[in-house]
């Protein structure tokens, strides 16, 4: 911790940090994304897709990130999601057949808001719900019920199932299914900014140091991608994994880097968080699964 403690206060950001002013989520867009525009005039827009990849910072890593895709790491992890996609369930039903019947929206249209509970959904919880309303068999979808925080197992079979469903959707632009009108949305959206723009932890450190302060910088031999494109991405699988994983996995990691204690998987605090992060990321492609750092 020392020697983290000791870089950040040679970046200059260890105790300068202020949460932003209140806005409007179209004004908080706008200037989240022009703040990288203006920061990288050279990086087209949906290249922000492409996590740190895109920043010129990172330019060897990209050249072996490209060749890489020849034959990416993932591959194994989506087929195996790809197969169970397609396995009918008991009562030949499939979650394609959620996804004809709405069940299961649209890829890029997550997270969404489901007037019915007032509570925000996102894939896995949409595809999660298709499994158990047709009586899939627990046993060989173990995500059904499993603690996703504890059991990696049961975790990566569910990222790997929707890693496979965002592939259909590659390239789809990204845009919340979500009313701001709605003042219940509203304070969900600003409850996820003010997680992503607040200190925690033992390290008094806020998502917005590593993604927007050190975006383009290392942290302990760490490259730090910018903030917008961070949702565009996942499920992903991290080089230092190997394995697909959720981006609930992704915030728990970070949450514990900075020494918090991490939340729930699918809690309203990470619900939240991610629909403020993939809000800012509005417009970009989805490139989900894909190859991060």
């Amino acid at each position: 911790m020392k020697k983290i403690l000791t870089i950040l206060a040679a970046l200059g950001v260890a105790g300068s940090f202020a949460f932003p002013a209140f806005a409007d989520p179209q004004t908080d867009l706008k200037e989240f994304q022009g703040y990288f525009k203006k920061k990288y005039p050279t990086v087209k827009f949906d290249e922000f897709s492409n996590g740190l990849y895109a920043l010129p910072e990172y330019a060897a890593q990209r050249e072996q990130w490209i060749a890489a895709m020849d034959f990416p790491a993932y591959e194994l992890g989506l087929t195996k999601g790809t197969a169970l996609w397609n396995k009918k369930f008991p009562n030949g039903e499939s979650f394609a057949n959620c996804v004809k019947k709405g069940a299961i929206k649209p890829a890029y249209t997550y997270p969404r808001w489901d007037k019915a509970t007032k509570s925000l959904r996102v894939a896995e919880m949409d595809i999660m719900d298709c499994a158990k309303a047709n009586n899939a068999d627990p046993k060989a979808l173990t995500f059904l019920t499993a603690d996703l925080n504890k059991d990696t197992k049961a975790r990566v079979q569910l990222a790997e199932v929707t890693a496979h469903f965002y592939s259909l959707y590659r390239g789809k632009r990204v845009k919340p299914d979500v009313d701001f009108n709605d003042k219940d949305v509203l304070a969900a959206y600003e409850n996820g900014k003010k997680h992503w723009w607040s200190r925690r932890g033992q390290l008094n450190f806020a998502c917005a140091h590593c993604h927007l302060d050190l975006a383009g910088k290392d942290l302990g031999n760490q490259p730090l991608s910018a903030g917008l494109g961070h949702t565009t991405a996942w499920p992903a699988q991290r080089y230092s994994w190997a394995r697909i994983e959720t981006i609930m996995k992704r915030y728990e990691t970070c949450n514990s880097q900075v020494r918090d204690k991490p939340d729930k998987h699918y809690s309203p605090t990470y619900l939240n968080l991610q629909l403020y992060e993939t809000y800012m990321s509005s417009g970009l492609p989805l490139t989900a699964p894909a190859m991060r750092n």
